[in-house]
Formats: C-alpha cells, structure tokens, sequence
C-alpha cells in the first residue's frame, strides 16, 4: 500500500515538469513506467489486506415477516407490499448515525481512507477529518458524506436478504405476473418518459423472473435517461458545451450533482441514487457496468438486486399514487353531479 502511494506522488511530481523539459527527461516515458509499477503494486495491495468480518446476524425472523407481508394477498396488493417492504434509506437520519459514530470514535477518522478496486486500482479517497475545527470544512463534508455512502452500500445486503428477496419469492410461488403487465405499469407510470415504457417493463420483468444480469442491464441506462428528463422538465441544464460548440449529455455523475437533483427526486432519493448508482465509495453501478466492469457476480449481488428493486419502487409508488389520486378526483366529480341533481 505504502509502494502504491509512493508511486502516485512520483507521477504527479513528472506531470508538473514544464512541457519543454519532458523530452530531455524521458518524461512522458517514465511516467508511462510508474504507472506499469503502480498498476502492479495495486494487486499486491489486495493481496496484503485481510478481511474484517462481523459477528454474524440471525435474520430469520425479518424473512418469515417478508414473506408474511406479501403472501394471501391478490397480486397487485402482493406487489404493493413488495415495492414498501423497505421505507429506503432515510439520510438526515443515516447522517446522523455518522456524526455520532466519529465523535464516539474519533481516531479512525483522522486519517485519509483509500478505497481499491476489485483489481487494484485507486478508485475513491476519503479526506481526513479535521477534530480541532469548530465548523465542518469541505473536506470534512466530503468525509461525511463518503462514510454515509459506505454505511449504506454494506447495509443492503441485510435488506435485500432479509426483506426483498424472500418478499419476491412469496410474490413469484403464489403469481404469475407477466411480461406484459410489467410493460403495461410502466408505460402508465408518470415518472417513466415517454417511449421508455418497454424497456422499464422488460428491466422489471427480468427481476421479477430471476434474470438479475439482464435486469441490470436494461435498467440502468433507463434510470439515467429518466434522471435526465425530470431534470431537463425542472429547468436544469443536463449538457455541457465543449470549446468547439458541440453540445455533449452529462452523465448521471455530473446529474446527480446538479442542485435541482434534491429538489426534483427529494433528499432521500436523490441520496440514494448517487450512492447505488455514481458514487465511487459505493457500488458505482452505473459507471461499473457503462465500463463492462461487471461479472457475473456483481450483477448477482445485494446491490444488484437493490438496484432493481429499486427502480420498480419508483415505476410502481408513482403509478400507483396517480392511480388513487384518479380514483379520488372521479369521487369528488361523482358527489359534486349527485349534490347538483339533488339540487
């Protein structure tokens, strides 16, 4: 880990030689050496670290009561409980979990966090956390917000365990939900863009039929197309304008990132699909499988199964949400005709 950084802070020193020296010293050359040397040293980095477990945790009881919530019922109700059997991360919440947890224990935080890949390289660094300053800088921000992300990436595995994967089971043993229901929800959910709804459709019935890979795949680009659409009907500026005039689309990085995220998607969600999907400290989906880092097993994983439950959260809740206000408002129509006959 030691020779890792070593290695960084040489590359940088040769990137600051001014253009005219770089020839005389082989600059470009070297630096293309160090990084061969780097590379190397990343794998022997895993192989140096150990792996910390935790007491194990019984969840049986978290199971029965998924699959209790989601069996006997008809099949849209099933579904209903499916998509709510987890409220989703709550952030002021998990933010404060954080800061209690660094002034309960201060000295881990002091030092800079590197975060590798699975070969070898340096993806993500957290900041130091600075415990003499009466105000929170950037930099501790940053560290706040890196430990929230981390938090949340290593409690998905108990939701999707312990909540939405025996939830669907329950659904998947007692109905038979098809293909074309899934397309059909999709293209009635207003947070679903228009001509999207195939796509949608086909991404959660591959979930919901155990095709987690194919899901993934489908899904992801689809989330950060619907991203981009809400935040352009925000007002939001979604491209950027290179030097040449050519207007480029920003990515779901650069998106997330973008004030009008929060106040489009809320807090929470907002939080939630920059941590599954963008962040670096996180399982960086979107960027992990835009680059074909995914294998078999990443695509199987709990953030895997999150991410698509994920999005039928949001198909479904607004769908459904559209469907009661509907249901309220030919309600109210039917009272108002039967006040003015009685009239």
């Amino acid at each position: 880990m030691i020779a890792n950084s070593s290695y960084e802070k040489a590359i940088q020193i040769y990137r600051d030689i001014p253009g005219k020296w770089r020839p005389t010293y082989r600059v470009d050359e070297r630096i293309a050496e160090l990084r061969r040397q780097q590379s190397q040293a990343g794998e022997q980095v895993l192989d140096e670290m150990g792996v910390i477990r935790s007491p194990s945790m019984d969840i049986t009881e978290f199971v029965e009561q998924s699959r209790k919530a989601v069996s006997g019922k008809p099949a849209l109700d099933a579904l209903n409980m499916l998509v709510n059997i987890h409220p989703g991360e709550r952030v002021a919440a998990l933010r404060e979990t954080v800061i209690e947890r660094m002034r309960q224990f201060p000295l881990q935080w002091i030092f800079e966090c590197t975060t590798f890949s699975r070969d070898g390289r340096v993806i993500a660094k957290r900041p130091a956390l600075n415990l003499l300053a009466t105000e929170l800088s950037a930099n501790d921000e940053r560290a706040i917000q890196a430990a929230m992300v981390r938090d949340y990436a290593m409690f998905l595995g108990i939701t999707v365990q312990g909540a939405i994967l025996p939830a669907l089971e329950a659904l998947r043993l007692e109905h038979r939900i098809r293909k074309a229901d899934f397309v059909e929800l999709a293209q009635h959910s207003p947070i679903v863009p228009s001509g999207r709804g195939m796509l949608f459709g086909k991404a959660l019935f591959a979930g919901y039929d155990g095709d987690f890979e194919a899901a993934l795949h489908l899904l992801i680009p689809q989330v950060e197309h619907m991203v981009r659409t809400h935040l352009k009907q925000a007002g939001a500026s979604t491209t950027t304008l290179d030097k040449e005039g050519i207007e480029n689309e920003n990515g779901l990085s650069t998106l997330m990132a973008l004030p009008e995220a929060e106040e489009v998607f809320g807090d929470d969600m907002a939080f939630e699909l920059k941590a599954l999907f963008c962040d670096p400290f996180g399982p960086n989906l979107r960027n992990e499988l835009a680059h074909g880092l995914l294998d078999d097993a990443a695509c199987r994983s709990a953030a895997s199964v999150y991410a698509w439950w994920l999005g039928l959260r949001l198909v479904f809740n607004t769908w459904w949400n559209a469907r009661v206000a509907t249901v309220e408002n030919e309600g109210q129509a039917d009272r108002r005709r039967e006040s003015a006959t009685d009239a």
